[in-house]
């Protein structure tokens, strides 16, 4: 998938600046920066969520306006920064209804559910109804219904929001789990100590400021701290937990 030259315009400021971005069959993108940078709008604009006032969109080397729902559908997950208000449905069923794009019966729309629920870390929460649970409860319904989906990429806007510090870490680990499995991963995070539960060594980091690329490169990369101060404008200190990195913000000068 990839965004050419996209430009978004709100109001008289461009949410997204003329930007290239080309993700690769199989890789894992962590998208980072400032809050008003273009992240969610970066997302939204390949899912053909947000209209492009210039550049273009390309999904498996086909241009998005071509493609139907279903076909959107069979390449495309996406997890939205906060849900929807959730109506009283059964989590089965709130499961089974992001398999719209298949024909097939819904007793194998149902078992398709479990397996996903199962995945997911979340076969608990079967009979239970969506508009009862929690909001980290509610993400990892969401998780299952993105397994449910079979969708090739998975498109993830703050998957970290509302979970405990516990369940944060494992949906970081599930996702780098999701690479053996042949998907594709573009994740927006918020809080780049995050980065540190990612386990994919390969992973790489866009960092976006003012709707446009300001560094990228891998994990792995020995420039990631000076990176990080170019896209979020202050240092960055590194800090080693086991055989984890974490990056902090260091101190700010107070005017």
């Amino acid at each position: 998938m990839a965004l050419d030259q996209a430009t978004v315009i709100a109001g008289d400021r461009p949410i997204l600046d003329q930007l290239t971005l080309e993700v690769g069959e199989g890789q894992m993108v962590a998208i980072i920066g400032p809050n008003g940078s273009g992240k969610s709008t970066l997302l939204r604009a390949l899912l053909g969520l947000v209209a492009l006032d210039s550049g273009s969109v390309q999904i498996e080397g086909r241009p998005l306006t071509d493609l139907t729902a279903r076909q959107r559908a069979a390449s495309m997950a996406w997890l939205p920064q906060d849900s929807l208000p959730a109506e009283r449905l059964r989590v089965e069923d709130v499961v089974a209804s992001a398999r719209f794009r298949f024909s097939e019966s819904r007793q194998d729309g149902i078992e398709a559910a479990h397996r996903a629920l199962e995945d997911a870390g979340a076969a608990s929460l079967v009979d239970r109804w969506i508009n009862e649970l929690s909001g980290g409860e509610r993400q990892r319904i969401e998780l299952a219904s993105m397994l449910a989906q079979e969708s090739k990429c998975w498109l993830l806007d703050e998957p970290a929001n509302h979970l405990d510090p516990v369940w944060r870490a494992r949906t970081l680990k599930f996702l780098s789990k999701r690479l053996e499995q042949g998907n594709t991963v573009l994740v927006v995070l918020h809080d780049v100590h995050l980065l540190g539960h990612i386990d994919a060594v390969e992973t790489r980091v866009v960092g976006l400021r003012e709707g446009k690329i300001a560094w990228q490169g891998r994990l792995g990369d020995g420039d990631l701290g000076e990176g990080l101060k170019r896209v979020h404008g202050i240092p960055f200190e590194r800090a080693v937990a086991g055989d984890r990195e974490y990056w902090i913000p260091g101190e700010e000068p107070v005017e």
